[in-house]
């Protein structure tokens, strides 16, 4: 089917699809009642519960659709690691969403809640998950710890030198350009539009009020502006002279071709627990049990130690991390630092052929929760960004968006949230999560 000229293709992803969208269509005044700027997770959950509450949406990316870190991320809905509290508080409601949005538009996007492990190779990281279980389980999460041999058992990618592993029921996956683009499908089939391609070159404003924006494709005039723009979000808002300390994080990753051997829970190594606050707070824990001698000699690169097989047999390893600005692109000593761990701690992989290697740029602001809620000083404008859990936080986002604008009591208080709670702090200062 097509509207306005615009027909249905396979998403482009970093695995070389094509635009969801083609836009070819005379430039003329466009009316709705909320523009949505930015085509990922947040910006197309956000088009879809304002859909749902009746409102006419139109929707304008810069690039296509998941440009951005929702085409290029591993899938994880981790609940394992976000600390008790607002994160945890967002990442459930988000996670909860996404059986109600299966029954409504299909499971084309491979949402599965086959928990998440995060395995370890001697005594003493062995001790700090057993801590890291215990004090999870006391904030709610259904996360245990699990010996050498059951390890292997939930995750036979696993070799048989693993000292143990958590494992945690709570955690789920998706395979997120497919959520985004089955959003999409779902959202222009029942009327919205979608500009892709199409670049916003500015908010238009009237006695304090938005009243729309000006695009490459023409003006779209609405009375609700939602900026759901990701790590793009920082320059973006400057033109609006709002400044908010998000900051592009680099992340790496690689992925194999399909293989035989399948796994079902999305896995963390012990490489990734040092960028956590609440593993780094545990008593036996110490910085050099989590850290690997290869990643001292690099420049930058810390590996955030991650992996997860798609349905096809897919395996999707990563994530180098480092904040060069706005490169996403790969390198030599991400892509480096990624095949070598994974080649001694995964040695099931270590033969397997390579098919691609990528990179994304994850959104981070300093307590690593997103900003969302109105823009003070102007009517009209709805800030959804700073998301570094989109996966999880994505699907709740849109429907807290949609809240605020139809003027419904929020699912969550929206206070923690509020986009000047970091006034003056510098987007350079150290985050961890």
């Amino acid at each position: 089917m097509s509207i306005e000229g615009r027909s249905l293709n396979k998403l482009e992803r970093c695995d070389g699809g094509k635009s969801l969208i083609k836009e070819n269509v005379a430039t003329k005044m466009r009316k709705a009642d909320v523009v949505v700027i930015g085509g990922g997770i947040v910006g197309m959950s956000t088009a879809y519960f304002l859909q749902q509450a009746g409102l006419a949406v139109t929707v304008v990316e810069k690039e296509h659709l998941a440009y951005g870190a929702s085409g290029r991320n591993a899938g994880f809905i981790w609940l394992s690691l976000r600390p008790a509290g607002v994160q945890l508080d967002l990442a459930r409601a988000g996670r909860d969403l996404y059986p109600g949005i299966v029954d409504d538009i299909g499971n084309d996007f491979e949402y599965r809640q086959h928990g998440g492990m995060i395995y370890c190779f001697n005594d003493g990281q062995l001790k700090v998950l057993s801590e890291l279980a215990e004090a999870r389980r006391a904030d709610g999460l259904d996360m245990e710890l699990v010996g050498s041999r059951e390890a292997v058992e939930l995750c036979p990618v696993l070799p048989e030198n693993v000292a143990g592993a958590t494992f945690c029921r709570d955690d789920a996956q998706i395979y997120t350009p497919r959520f985004v683009e089955a959003l999409g499908r779902a959202f222009v089939a029942r009327g919205g539009i979608v500009l892709d391609r199409t670049e916003v070159l500015s908010v238009a404003i009237s006695g304090g009020k938005a009243i729309g924006v000006e695009t490459t494709a023409g003006p779209v005039s609405a009375d609700q502006v939602v900026i759901a723009t990701g790590a793009w979000s920082a320059p973006f808002l400057e033109g609006l002279d709002v400044r908010l300390p998000i900051r592009p994080m680099r992340l790496q990753a690689m992925s194999t071709t399909p293989m035989a051997l399948k796994f079902k829970p999305v896995l963390y190594g012990p490489l990734a627990l040092k960028q956590y606050s609440m593993v780094r707070e545990l008593p036996s824990y110490r910085d050099d049990l989590f850290r690997s001698p290869t990643e001292a000699s690099l420049t930058n690169v810390e590996l955030l130690e991650c992996a997860v097989q798609r349905l096809d047999g897919t395996v999707l390893m990563g994530c180098a991390m480092d904040y060069p600005g706005y490169q996403q692109t790969s390198t030599l000593e991400g892509v480096g630092i990624t095949a070598k761990v994974f080649s001694e701690h995964l040695p099931a992989l270590r033969d397997h052929e390579v098919e691609k290697a990528w990179a994304c740029m994850l959104p981070s602001t300093p307590d690593s929760i997103p900003y969302i809620g109105a823009l003070e000083g102007v009517e009209g404008i709805v800030i959804a960004a700073g998301h570094v859990f989109g996966n999880a936080a994505g699907p709740i986002t849109g429907k807290l968006v949609m809240e605020l604008i139809t003027g419904r009591t929020p699912s969550l208080n929206m206070e923690p949230f509020n986009v000047t709670r970091h006034a003056g702090i510098s987007v350079d200062d150290p985050v961890l999560w």
